[in-house]
């Protein structure tokens, strides 16, 4: 299997979106995949930001163009200079951001 199929593959386990981190850490599961270069997450990241297929919701999370209209529906909104200080936006930014933050319990 090609790196790019990896990556594709990982994303489409993962539900259609996934953050760079994510992808970094699951796509190496994928054992039909060799990664003989010394800079595999820079690889990962060229391969999310140059395949067709992929795009780029907002910077550090992708998702898979099959897979666009229900990323949707499920209220993840591709930013742009136009709609950045909507209120959708806005709100995913902030649903992202409780998401991500590490709980007290972590530490």
């Amino acid at each position: 299997m090609k790196q790019y199929e990896a990556v594709i593959e990982t994303l489409d386990k993962l539900g259609g979106v996934a953050t760079l981190g994510e992808l970094n850490r699951e796509v190496f599961k994928i054992s039909d995949c060799e990664w003989k270069t010394k800079t595999p997450f820079a690889s990962i990241r060229r391969i999310v930001q140059q395949t067709k297929g992929i795009y780029k919701i907002k910077p550090g999370l992708y998702g898979l163009e099959k897979y666009r209209k229900q990323i949707e529906d499920r209220g993840i909104i591709v930013e742009t200079e136009k709609n950045k200080d909507s209120n959708d936006v806005i709100m995913f930014n902030h649903t992202c951001l409780l998401y991500t933050s590490p709980s007290p319990r972590d530490s």
